[in-house]
């Protein structure tokens, strides 16, 4: 009986613990975004990031915006769909800035070549009159002949060619004004034509 007894109050001594020690015991719960990588949330933050990033504007842009408020680059440009060749795209050119853009809803197109030298600038556009617009049209020094469609004009100096081109007829005082109003660049070659018209050398060596 004795023994009986010993194991009835060893058996509540046991449960009773026991009951103490759950009653004590704190759990832990693991927050499982701690745990899991944050892939998904930088992501995003990248993906906001690019989203909002502004794409560099270079130096002619910047001048066409602060003269030009309303003016945009929109993809939607009349003369992107076009085919026109431009030779000096082929031959050497150290540097090329090109901008389709929309003024007053008329759409332009600038390109800009760089040369290493006087010789290859002139040389790039005496190869670009052999083959001229869209045709490859020949035209000679000082020609008043129709090149293209397209009112444009172009500016020669001893290492650049600048090309402006434009659905519209276009105010050549306005535009060097704009392009050129900070610089003292002397100009080999100076020609302009309006809308399906005839080219007019404003200015050439051989004047």
């Amino acid at each position: 009986m004795t023994g009986l007894l010993k194991k009835a109050f060893l058996l509540i001594f046991v449960v009773l613990l026991w009951s103490a020690c759950s009653e004590n015991t704190e759990v832990e719960i693991i927050n499982m975004d701690e745990v899991l990588p944050q892939s998904a949330g930088n992501y995003d933050y990248d993906e906001d990031t690019l989203e909002n990033a502004q794409v560099e504007l270079s130096p002619t842009q910047k001048k066409l915006i602060q003269n030009f408020p309303g003016l945009n680059f929109e993809e939607e440009n009349k003369l992107r769909k076009r085919k026109m060749l431009f030779m000096p795209d082929r031959l050497g050119y150290t540097k090329k800035e090109e901008s389709y853009f929309i003024k007053d809803s008329v759409s332009f197109h600038y390109l800009s070549w760089k040369f290493a030298d006087s010789v290859k600038t002139i040389s790039a556009f005496y190869n670009w009159l052999d083959c001229f617009g869209a045709q490859c049209k020949s035209i000679r020094i000082n020609e008043e002949t129709n090149g293209s469609k397209e009112a444009f004009i172009i500016w020669v100096s001893d290492s650049q060619i600048i090309y402006l081109g434009s659905e519209k007829n276009i105010n050549r005082a306005q535009w060097e004004n704009v392009l050129f109003s900070t610089d003292n660049t002397e100009w080999n070659f100076k020609i302009q034509q309006a809308k399906r018209g005839r080219i007019t050398w404003l200015f050439s060596p051989s004047e």
